[in-house]
């Protein structure tokens, strides 16, 4: 109890410090912290200032939403799926996602909205697929894992080919399939907290379910959950949460693995507490990421998925080893 009130004490602490971080650091190095407390206590700053200000305040709530969206999916999916692996981009939704957005930007539909439909239409239909080819197979656990797998390899293969068609187009798309908030707006936002905020409390809602799954599938059935319902119904909720992330600000790796992670390690494994543990510090990881995205190759910006990769794949190792260990 001890170490679970330590920890929400560091996440209240930590999260307002990394949103005033990512505040206060940027290209106008004139917009400094000072000026970031001064503007929101109400004190009079250049015009100048408030503009870059408000850029960087959509930007920051751009990651948080990237980063809570990401954790509560890959939350979800490792319950569901009983492994400690699971990562929101396993489905295949994020790759159906993207190769949605290549086949629109070859067809000349190039703005926000039209590869924001884009990347909702081909993750749903990837997710369609996968429900309705491992529901063909078994529709356990492990079989929704390898079928969405395996359609990510395929999907990806064919991104690949398309991609090179692109021609000149090819650098924008190559930036936005790297994953970066740097460009995303706050309609865009708005937009996807209209499928975030929805999919998440149905997941909440799934909660005394979702933890029974931990039981086994035939402990779950005896206590009367209906897991194959319960499993798709979890496992589609996840990947549309994910499909619109993936439409808002690209693909962007390993939060959706580390965060629940995190919280699992902190307050146990009781779902409806993993949930919103794992969205505060997956939207914390993001904001961090985002602002060493910034200063790692000043002046220019690197992806925000290079970053969150640097960091999660040792972490991934470390997660693999400890959890053959128990």
């Amino acid at each position: 109890m001890r170490a679970e009130r330590l920890t929400l004490t560091l996440i209240a602490i930590s999260l307002p410090l990394s949103v005033l971080l990512s505040l206060s650091i940027g290209p106008y190095r004139s917009v400094d912290f000072p000026v970031v407390i001064a503007a929101l206590v109400g004190l009079p700053v250049s015009r100048l200032s408030l503009d870059v200000l408000t850029y960087r305040a959509v930007r920051t709530l751009a990651a948080g939403v990237l980063g809570a969206g990401l954790a509560v999916s890959g939350s979800t999916l490792q319950f569901t799926l009983r492994n400690p692996l699971a990562d929101p981009y396993l489905a295949g939704v994020a790759s159906g996602s993207l190769l949605g957005v290549t086949l629109a930007l070859l067809w000349g539909r190039a703005s926000f909205w039209d590869l924001y439909a884009a990347a909702i239409a081909g993750g749903l239909l990837t997710l369609s697929a996968v429900i309705t080819i491992s529901g063909l197979a078994g529709g356990g656990a492990v079989t929704l894992l390898v079928v969405g797998v395996a359609f990510s390899y395929v999907l990806s293969g064919l991104t690949m080919f398309f991609m090179i068609m692109l021609g000149p187009r090819l650098p924008g798309a190559l930036y936005w399939m790297f994953g970066s908030v740097a460009f995303v707006t706050l309609p865009l936002v708005e937009r996807t907290l209209v499928i975030l905020v929805p999919a998440a409390a149905a997941l909440a809602a799934l909660s005394r379910p979702l933890n029974s799954l931990l039981l086994g599938d035939e402990v779950a059935r005896a206590i009367g959950v209906r897991v194959r319902l319960v499993r798709l119904s979890s496992f589609a909720l996840a990947s549309l949460i994910t499909a619109a992330l993936v439409s808002m600000a690209g693909p962007v790796g390993f939060i959706g693995l580390v965060a629940p992670w995190l919280a699992k390690r902190s307050f146990g494994v009781r779902f409806s507490t993993v949930l919103w543990a794992s969205a505060a510090m997956g939207a914390e990881i993001a904001v961090l990421s985002d602002v060493i995205a910034r200063l790692v190759l000043f002046p220019s910006e690197a992806p925000l998925t290079a970053v969150t990769s640097v960091f999660g794949a040792p972490l991934l190792v470390y997660i693999l080893i400890k959890s053959r260990g128990e």
